[in-house]
């Protein structure tokens, strides 16, 4: 849609939870079927059935659905999947602490009993889970949602677990492992806490024991090349270097994987023992013989985890899918599970495939409170998302998560970040709203403006969409929104609409055509981040549709011309108000010449000046003068104020109050008990403010004398 001169319809008010229930109903988030279209496609790491999201969800939630979108915009077939995990320990763990405080036991109960239970209370977590990546935002493919002990998934961990079996990848037999007592199973060491020197249980806080147990145990060592070069030979690529150079490591230095787990909950390991002492593994689709007993333990939850690539596209058939989406186009998660998930999918899926499960692999730090410490439970800094979005809308959450997000680096996360990421939601509405009232309208055309100001603002808004792009495609969202923020606030609030609004209010077709042009490209540009906001304000500059189809605008050449005035505009305005604030001028128009400034009127119009030459070729300029040069350009000013009475009352104000402050502190520090008493600290305060008073005392001074006649 190009600009007209038909006023935009009104929006009508929609709320965040409408809009998303019509992006779903839509179908938006389903990949396109077009043929030929470039395929592009992302699991999300599927989250524990153990209760609410946290706020490291919605960091990594904000990530995704970002880079989901953002692909979208350009066109791509983007399949975002996802998932929830059974997450054996924790919920086997939960159901028996729910057990006990029934008086019963969960073999008192039976496993059919606990096995009703546990997917009673999966239905449960998934509903309050699925409904808080909803209210983010997030986008993923609903329709194939997949819980880790679905039939299909169930099916591929079975076939992967029997061709391992079969080639002689996995095996039975005693070592020492660690055992918890409390949940009556084998751990591996992410399920232990340290405390001082004895091992914990993370789940029930047992002492852990090390015990010689029979287990089964998957030969990693084995599948160790293959998963090295995949990213060395660079068929996968692995940001930021430091994950690379862990992940290297932990390759080189691969033990036999316990797979097995005394629990109920989880997938059966699917080993059968026969008459005579035979032991064979069947695939899900041969029938078991009469007499043959199944293995009663499970499998370690990571195990059916390292397969999710392969269960949530059709594996092991030849499925339409898996051709178009395997290997997955991105991986994004937390840098804390590049062994105990990347690597061990590298592992697996290239061994069964001969394929790597991904194209590249961005992993991500954690989240962290405002005072940098990691957020727990123990210090009462955890933070639920969902009172956030309530309080400050989805929008401002993700903007605060996004302008924090750097590859691999941990993100600090306070108030402050939520209250400048709202301001500046609040300034995105003033600027659209100021648009509309000047006539302007949803635009895609690239306009060629005659002013050279607005050519200069569709070069700065060059200059922010080149690093946004960069930054969007590197999955480094602190630059995207970095860029595009500053260009907001900076170049097209600060200083382009302050200076062209007479004309705009006038109806100036250049000014309005490069102002239509850069609020569609910004709100487009935006979109990824700001999904539920960009789309409101779009509706009322006329758009309809769904913006994750909008493709984004490359950024043109360099306008030199244009970019050289702009920022000369820029530096002179505040070069103006800084001599404004040292010579003690009112707010009131000072009297100027410039030369070699070719946005001159805009320049008297920001900065509060009176062109002295178009009053008189005569008359004389500001005396005495004060020059100021900056990028070519010379501008002259008054240096001295010509006060009137008002402002001359607020000068001998301002004078007393200093004077004030020197008498008092002069004494403090003349008192010997403060000298004896007081801190260091103290008393180095005490100077540095009788310096600072003494120094304004003798300002204000000199400009009262100089403005005496």
């Amino acid at each position: 849609m190009t600009a007209s001169t038909t006023p935009p319809p009104t929006a009508t008010p929609t709320t965040p939870r409408e809009r998303y229930r019509r992006w779903q109903e839509s179908g938006a988030f389903a990949p396109d079927r077009t043929p030929g279209s470039p395929a592009w496609s992302m699991i999300l790491p599927p989250p524990n059935i153990t209760g609410d999201l946290h706020l490291g969800h919605a960091y990594e939630h904000t990530l995704s659905d970002t880079l989901t979108r953002w692909h979208r915009m350009q066109g791509e077939s983007t399949l975002w999947l996802p998932g929830l995990d059974h997450a054996a320990i924790a919920t086997n763990a939960l159901l028996e602490r729910q057990l006990r405080a029934e008086g019963t036991s969960r073999a008192e109960i039976g496993r059919e009993e606990f096995a009703r239970r546990a997917w009673a209370w999966k239905d449960a977590c998934e509903a309050g889970i699925t409904t808080q990546m909803r209210d983010l935002g997030a986008s993923p493919d609903w329709d194939r949602l997949t819980f880790t002990l679905d039939e299909g998934p169930s099916r591929v961990t079975r076939t992967a677990f029997t061709r391992l079996f079969d080639d002689g990848l996995i095996h039975r037999a005693r070592r020492d492992t660690l055992w918890c007592p409390g949940c009556a199973t084998t751990l591996s060491d992410i399920e232990a806490d340290h405390a001082g020197t004895q091992p914990a249980c993370s789940r029930c806080r047992s002492r852990l024991e090390i015990r010689s147990t029979p287990q089964w145990y998957l030969r990693t060592s084995d599948l160790a090349a293959a998963a090295t070069d995949a990213v060395t030979g660079g068929a996968t690529r692995i940001d930021p270097p430091d994950a690379l150079r862990d992940y290297l490591r932990w390759a080189a230095d691969l033990d036999d994987w316990c797979i097995s787990r005394q629990l109920w909950w989880g997938h059966r390991i699917p080993i059968w023992y026969g008459p005579g002492g035979q032991t064979c593994a069947f695939p899900s689709d041969e029938q078991i013989p009469d007499s043959w007993t199944q293995d009663e333990d499970t499998l370690d939850t990571w195990f059916s985890s390292a397969l999710w690539p392969l269960s949530t596209l059709g594996w092991p058939d030849d499925t339409a899918d898996l051709r178009r989406f395997y290997p997955n186009s991105l991986l994004v998660t937390g840098n804390d599970l590049i062994f105990f998930w990347a690597l061990r999918m590298t592992l697996l899926c290239t061994y069964l495939t001969g394929q790597p499960p991904f194209r590249r692999m961005l992993f991500h730090g954690m989240i962290r409170d405002a005072h940098g410490r990691k957020m727990s439970k123990s210090l009462g800094n955890t933070v639920d998302p969902l009172p956030l979005i309530a309080e400050h809308g989805p929008d401002a959450l993700r903007l605060a998560l996004a302008r924090r997000s750097r590859p691999g680096a941990d993100i600090p996360f306070g108030d402050d970040d939520l209250t400048g990421a709202r301001a500046f939601l609040t300034k995105l509405r003033s600027i659209t709203a100021l648009a509309g009232r000047f006539g302007c309208t949803w635009r895609r055309t690239r306009p060629a403006p005659s002013h050279l100001l607005d050519r200069w603002l569709l070069t700065r808004l060059d200059a922010a969409l080149a690093p946004a792009r960069t930054g969007y495609d590197a999955g480094d969202l602190a630059t995207a929104g970095d860029a595009l923020t500053r260009f907001a606030e900076d170049d097209l609030s600060g200083l382009h609409l302050e200076a062209r609004k007479d004309e705009l209010y006038a109806g100036d077709a250049s000014a309005r055509a490069a102002l239509s042009y850069t609020l569609t490209t910004l709100l487009t540009a935006l979109h990824p981040m700001l999904p539920f906001t960009t789309e409101e304000l779009a509706e009322t500059l006329g758009w309809s549709g769904n913006l994750d189809h909008e493709p984004c605008p490359e950024p043109g050449a360099l306008d030199p011309e244009a970019a050289a005035a702009g920022e000369q505009l820029r530096a002179l305005r505040d070069a103006t108000r800084s001599h404004r604030v040292r010579q003690g001028f009112s707010t009131a128009p000072l009297p100027a010449r410039g030369h070699g400034i070719p946005l001159w009127t805009e320049l008297c119009r920001i900065a509060g000046l009176t062109d002295t030459a178009r009053l008189t070729d005569t008359a004389p300029g500001p005396d005495p003068a004060s020059e100021l040069s900056v990028l070519g350009g010379t501008l002259t000013l008054p240096a001295r104020a010509e006060l009137d009475a008002t402002q001359r009352r607020l000068l001998l104000r301002r004078l007393e109050h200093a004077q004030t402050q020197v008498d008092r502190l002069s004494a403090r520090l003349a008192d010997p008990g403060f000298r004896e008493r007081a801190p260091a600290a103290s008393q180095e305060r005490a100077r540095a403010d009788l310096d600072a008073n003494t120094r304004e005392q003798r300002r204000l001074q000199a400009m009262l004398e100089l403005t005496a006649g």
